[in-house]
């Protein structure tokens, strides 16, 4: 499936939050990884890091993280009313620690030149690099039958996710994506129309 055309891959990519249990092969993980960093970035800084992750135990520590800090955020229990895409959030809430695989993006800051000496790194500052990065991996894993999920529940407990998997201070942690074979199908999705949200040499004209 990694010849499919570009365009098939965009308008079939869907978010999902249930997956099959088996296993991610490295080579795939590899491969979508090898597309991410393929993305345009600032001065060729390349600021990108990827952590992959596939031990069962740790993708439990982090997805028991995840889950945790989720579910305090926006409640233990689904309120009257929830729309399907939160009870589908409220779903990968539960079931994060058990996902077959997981990718964290990051930015490595260690390039940048704060204003101060030991100032603190802006954190945001070196996301026009690293989300062409993340967009590129989800239509790789697309192309490949891999089900991704754009989340940053992880950053209310960013810490402790850092201290799991040994990040250094200078690295901040930018999204997660669970990664697996996806129950369920690819295909098309709710969006506005195009012509809705264009406008045509001033803002308002949609002609």
């Amino acid at each position: 499936m990694d010849d499919m055309n570009l365009f098939e891959a965009m308008y079939s990519q869907r978010s999902f939050t249930r997956f099959r249990p088996d296993p991610v092969p490295k080579e795939a993980i590899e491969k979508i990884i090898d597309a991410a960093i393929r993305a345009p970035n600032g001065g060729n800084r390349q600021p990108w890091e990827f952590i992959a992750i596939t031990d069962p135990e740790v993708i439990a520590l982090v997805g028991e993280v995840y889950k945790e800090v989720w579910l305090n955020a926006l409640g233990h229990e689904a309120p009257p009313g929830e729309t399907p895409a939160y009870k589908a959030a409220r779903y990968l809430a539960h079931h994060m620690p058990d996902v077959p695989a997981m990718i964290l993006i990051c930015a490595d800051h260690s390039g940048t030149s704060p204003t101060t000496e030991g100032e603190p790194f802006v954190r945001g500052s070196q996301a026009s690099s690293v989300w062409p990065a993340a967009q590129n991996l989800f239509l790789a894993a697309r192309a490949l039958g891999l089900g991704t999920r754009l989340t940053t529940a992880h950053l209310r407990g960013e810490q402790r996710v850092k201290d799991i998997l040994g990040i250094p201070d200078h690295v901040e942690t930018v999204m997660l994506t669970p990664l697996g074979y996806p129950r369920g199908n690819f295909g098309t999705t709710q969006r506005k129309p195009a012509a809705d949200v264009t406008s045509h040499n001033r803002y308002g004209n949609r002609g």
